[in-house]
């Protein structure tokens, strides 16, 4: 089943555990910085060769400033992109700024579907990565979700 990319945005939310030790955290900003701000070519391939979908082990890496997967042709081609940091940065006071890894802009187009399936294997892919990253397997404090708001929430 293909997300409804029509009626609702979707996102994918990564954290870690507020209590994991500093040292730990401190290679976790390290890793949200090189994910929000297009540093992230070789942590997408990572997420790729974990993944157990040959689809999204065959996703191009996505040619943008904030970096992602997906074909380059925006009317063609399905793409899921990173949160770009300097930008989310420069429009939030300090104090709004959050540490969790954010995947926002997961879009569709009429021949490429995302679908539910693929997501979650990025999902679980992903979070193998953070771990390797920060040097903290199996701690169980990664976290991952899929987060799903209408687009006319606003409308109410």
């Amino acid at each position: 089943m293909s997300l409804n990319t029509e009626s609702y945005n979707y996102k994918l939310r990564f954290s870690i555990d507020k209590d994991c030790p500093p040292d730990y955290m401190k290679r976790w900003l390290d890793f949200k910085n090189q994910c929000e701000n297009g540093e992230n070519r070789h942590i997408v391939e990572h997420v790729k060769e974990l993944c157990l979908l040959q689809v999204n082990k065959d996703l191009p890496y996505l040619d943008r400033c904030e970096g992602g997967m997906g074909g380059n042709d925006n009317t063609l081609n399905k793409q899921i992109r990173f949160r770009n940091g300097f930008m989310y940065s420069q429009n939030y006071i300090q104090w709004q700024y959050d540490n969790d890894i954010v995947i926002d802009q997961i879009y569709n187009t009429e021949i490429e579907k995302w679908t539910y399936e693929e997501i979650d294997d990025l999902l679980s892919a992903f979070i193998k990565v953070s771990e390797d990253y920060v040097n903290y397997e199996g701690c169980g404090c990664m976290r991952g979700c899929i987060e799903m708001t209408p687009q006319d929430i606003y409308r109410y």
